[in-house]
């Protein structure tokens, strides 16, 4: 008959036992996890704004759609020359990269009405708020 032991005496139950199953996954996993591309997101005179960091690519690599609701963001491929060079490589650890992601909006905008720059590897959105959203502001008259 197995002896019981009380929650908390410092020895190992069945509970630190799955902790200690599921912690080994995570910790197998952690070296392919994603790398997550910061972005901001604020308002700004009836606009939405969403910046996007992107060093070191070409701002013709980017593709940019808006919709009403969101924007998505990607990077086109690369073209990859042909061309050898000459001499050595010692030491190289660059992993491919590449952006892909959707940013949902807080508010419905205009997607015809956005514009998009870029600038120090920085993309910016900005996208006017929809006019239904914005409201109308009416004049109350006196009768």
């Amino acid at each position: 008959m197995r002896q019981m032991i009380p929650f908390g005496t410092g020895r190992s139950n069945i509970f630190d036992e799955m902790d200690d199953i599921f912690r080994g996954f995570s910790d197998a996993i952690k070296p392919m996890t994603r790398r997550y591309v910061p972005v901001d997101m604020y308002e700004e005179n009836d606009e939405v704004v969403v910046n996007i960091d992107a060093p070191g690519f070409d701002p013709s690599q980017i593709e940019i759609k808006t919709f009403s609701d969101r924007v998505n963001v990607r990077s086109k491929e690369e073209e990859k020359s042909e061309s050898e060079e000459d001499g050595r490589t010692w030491y190289m650890r660059r992993a491919g990269r590449s952006i892909n992601l959707c940013v949902t909006l807080p508010t419905e905008v205009d997607p015809e009405r956005a514009q998009a720059s870029f600038k120090n590897g920085v993309v910016s959105v900005r996208m006017p708020k929809s006019r239904a959203v914005q409201g109308k502001v009416l004049e109350l008259r006196q009768e």
